[in-house]
């Protein structure tokens, strides 16, 4: 029987360089793999329920948003 793989992604926040493109962190078995989305498709996302909070505060891991965490079956 093979792992299962456990997912979640993190929002860092927007560039410093590009308010409008936000840095994502998606931690497969804790390897991390950083990527970059929209603001219109990160704001979509908070909408459809994707993230748990808000997306207005940095947390104590300096991330302003998160997934639950995944669990592949």
């Amino acid at each position: 029987m093979s792992k299962q793989r456990k997912l979640q992604i993190d929002v860092k926040g927007p560039m410093q360089s590009d308010a409008n493109i936000i840095e994502m962190v998606l931690s497969v078995d804790y390897r991390n793999c950083r990527f970059y989305i929209s603001k219109a498709n990160y704001e979509a996302l908070i909408y459809d329920g994707v993230f748990v909070r808000d997306g207005k505060e940095k947390d104590s891991a300096n991330c302003v948003n998160t997934t639950n965490v995944y669990v592949e079956q």
